[in-house]
């Protein structure tokens, strides 16, 4: 992992854990989590919420953002729950019924990962403590019309499992259709400005740990996946989320340098460092990738401000 920002906000979050544990006003420290997308290198994220659980920081963070697969990510996270979302990574996502390059009508099937989070398999999310939690959860999602973002703040169980479909559905490689409140949404990460930015207008917080699910050395696109989606996957995109998806990773490095030059918030970010691919289907790749995160994550969160 490579770590980015200020280290401020790594012990503002450990102050406020220290503050709450022994009864005192903490409320001043309102931390956001931000917890973006990346299909399977959303094994950062898993990696990230093992070790902050383990360390006792899951109900620190004031609020918290899931992106894409940062969604159920979040969910099992503020629920105390990140192993059984951890061993879903290795398992029910590592099989062909979630992700099948060759199944070309729908590579990345959402309702089957939708089914597991529901419980079909055993591993579903506690949605009772995803909402008896104090943090609120948010769920970043695109509009499929325009490719704007919008944060959705679920208030039950079919409005999370719904919201956190719509996150997960990449529009290029799914042909699944969900709606929120009548409204057609997809892929949080497929949105223009990044939800990110709209994270940043719609929570008050103090301070921002951005975990990126992404290595930090990829800020385009790869040429097969632009030419697929001007092709075979062209009429599954309006022409303003298709752009959208296309400058998906330089919007995130738009709103990085927001923060950077103009935003007063103390922030930080962690990106990967090239562990794992976002198809990657190999139980054993997977596992590693979200150990090696686990004992990063352990190592940062015990170590001295720089």
């Amino acid at each position: 992992m490579i770590f980015e920002g200020e280290h401020s906000v790594i012990e503002a979050i450990k102050e406020k854990k220290r503050l709450k544990d022994e009864g005192l006003e903490h409320d001043h420290i309102k931390p956001m989590l931000f917890i973006d997308g990346g299909l399977m290198k959303g094994a950062y994220g898993v990696g990230a919420g093992l070790a902050l659980e383990e360390l006792g920081y899951g109900d620190i963070f004031t609020s918290l953002v899931g992106v894409s697969s940062g969604a159920p990510s979040a969910a099992y996270f503020v629920s105390k729950e990140t192993r059984v979302g951890a061993s879903l990574m290795w398992e029910e996502c590592c099989s062909r019924k979630f992700i099948n390059v060759w199944r070309i009508w729908n590579q990345v099937d959402t309702f089957f990962l939708s089914a597991v989070l529901r419980g079909v398999t055993g591993k579903g999310i506690n949605t009772q403590k995803v909402f008896s939690s104090p943090t609120e959860v948010y769920i970043a999602v695109a509009n499929f019309e325009t490719g704007e973002p919008e944060l959705l703040k679920p208030k039950n169980d079919e409005e999370l499992f719904t919201a956190i479909q719509a996150s997960i559905l990449m529009p290029n490689v799914s042909s699944d259709k969900v709606k929120f409140n009548d409204i057609r949404y997809v892929d949080g990460g497929f949105t223009r400005p990044h939800s990110l930015m709209k994270a940043i207008d719609v929570i008050d917080a103090t301070h921002i740990l951005f975990i990126t699910n992404q290595d930090k050395t990829i800020t385009t696109l790869p040429k097969l996946e632009r030419f697929l989606n001007h092709t075979i996957f062209r009429h599954r995109m309006p022409k303003l989320l298709r752009f959208a998806a296309h400058e998906r990773k330089r919007e995130r490095i738009k709103a990085i340098e927001y923060m950077d030059k103009h935003h007063p918030i103390p922030h930080a970010l962690i990106w990967g460092d090239h562990s794992i691919r976002s198809m990657e289907r190999d139980k054993v790749k997977v596992t590693e990738a979200i150990e090696k995160s686990r004992q990063w994550w352990l190592k940062l969160m015990s170590s001295k401000e720089r």
